[in-house]
Parts: structure tokens; sequence; C-alpha cells
């Protein structure tokens, strides 16, 4: 019977070791009492319990002042410790996030200065025509991307010649059918966009919302050229940036 109660007694503190975890009972008893998850040494009153530490693994810890005696650190420590790790991963989290943002805005900035760069620019081109009776016009236009509308900006202005009389250089813009053509050239001569075709009859071009202007000499009868402003929508941004050149051509 002796036998049987020392053997029942080692089994007990051995199951009462295996709950309380890995401990190193250095010079506490076995003694212990569970409750909320807690073990209680009834002889010093430590308490016994488990923390996560700073890598997400869970640890066996001390509340109570035998920590160094039970080889076991306090819980206090694990949960400082843990937190201090976790407060370094977030402010280095932080620092990576705001370098990222910083990077990220700069990249903005610098592609913006380039679109700027490339849309904020003058195209021109000029051609002189010449008719059969020998007399001409010599046509220039300008045109110029407005980022707040998403709009082109044209300028043409047509001038007359000096072979060319006061009366047939008003015809041109009396009578119907001529078009001055504007085509959208890169550098290689290929053609980009859709041309635009600004009327030189007056009344139709005013029903397109152009703007025409006289240009005259000495006398208000001496016309000497005639400027033609209006706005068109951009459809392709991205082909626009690679215009070098304006090709000008009158069409009937």
């Amino acid at each position: 019977m002796k036998n049987f109660k020392n053997l029942f007694l080692i089994f007990s503190i051995s199951l009462l070791s295996s709950a309380c975890g890995n401990w190193n009972i250095k010079t506490g008893t076995n003694n212990f009492e569970s409750a909320d998850g807690n073990y209680f040494d009834n002889q010093n009153r430590d308490i016994i319990s488990q923390e996560y530490n700073e890598y997400g693994i869970i640890q066996d810890c001390t509340i109570g002042k035998s920590s160094n005696q039970r080889k076991l650190p306090s819980c206090n420590d694990v949960r400082n410790k843990k937190n201090k790790f976790l407060n370094k991963q977030a402010d280095n989290q932080g620092r990576i996030l705001k370098q990222q943002e910083k990077e990220k805005q700069k990249n903005i900035i610098d592609k913006k200065k380039k679109i700027s760069k490339i849309l904020d620019r003058q195209i021109s081109g000029n051609n002189f025509i010449k008719f059969d009776d020998g007399s001409g016009i010599f046509v220039k236009s300008m045109i110029k991307f407005n980022p707040s509308n998403s709009n082109l900006i044209i300028n043409t202005q047509v001038e007359r010649d000096r072979n060319t009389t006061i009366n047939s250089f008003k015809k041109l813009f009396t009578e119907d059918g001529k078009y001055i053509e504007i085509s959208f050239l890169d550098s290689d001569g290929f053609e980009l966009l859709s041309p635009l075709r600004l009327p030189l009859n007056i009344v139709e071009g005013q029903n397109q919302n152009i703007i025409y202007r006289k240009k005259a000499g000495n006398t208000a009868e001496n016309i000497i050229a005639v400027r033609m402003l209006t706005r068109k929508p951009l459809d392709n941004i991205l082909e626009f940036s690679k215009i070098k050149k304006l090709q000008i051509s009158l069409k009937n």
C-alpha cells in the first residue's frame, strides 16, 4: 500500500509539471493551484502564466519575484519586449511607407513635369499656296494644347500675296467650298490624329465657332491678312505628344 501511495505521488507531480509547461523550478515547490489559465505556487505565492513573445510564440513566464529562481522571464518583461519589438516594427514599416509615398509623389511630379514639357509647347507649320492665275496665299498655323480643358488652341493666319488682288482675296472668304487643312506629322512624316479642316468661308466658319479677324494695311480696304482662331477637343494626348510639325494645304 505504501508503494502504491509513492507511485501515485510521483504520477501526480509528473502531471502537474507537464501541465505547467517546461519550467525549471529550482527553489519553488510543487504545491500549485490552477485558476483562470494560471498556476499559483501556494508556498511563495508566485503566479505561473504564459504570454506570446515578440515572435508570436507562447512562452512560460512568472508574475512575481522568483523569475530568476525559476529560470523563467517575468510576464511583464515578455510583454515589454514584445511591445518594444512590435513598436520598432511599426516604426520601420512607417518609415518604409513614408519613403515609398515620398518616391511615389516624386515620380508623379516628375511625370507631370515631363508631360507638361511635352504638351506645353507650340507646334507650327506654314505653306505658300499658289493658284492657277499666278496669285497665291501664305498660310501660317500655330497650335497649342490647353490642359485645363484638353482643347487645342488653333491660330491660323492667311496672308495675301502681292500678286493677289484684294477682291480675289476677299472671295476666298465669301465663296463656299474651300478649306485650310492642317495635318499632324511626327518626325518621320507619319500622320497622327485626324486633320483639322477650317473653312475659309466666314459664315460657315462662324457656325463652327471660328473667329475671323482681318489685318489691314494703311486703309481698311487694304486687307493684308485674315486671322482665324478656334478651339478643338483633343481625343488622343499620346499621339499629340509625338507631333513634330504641321502640314498646311488648301482643300476644295
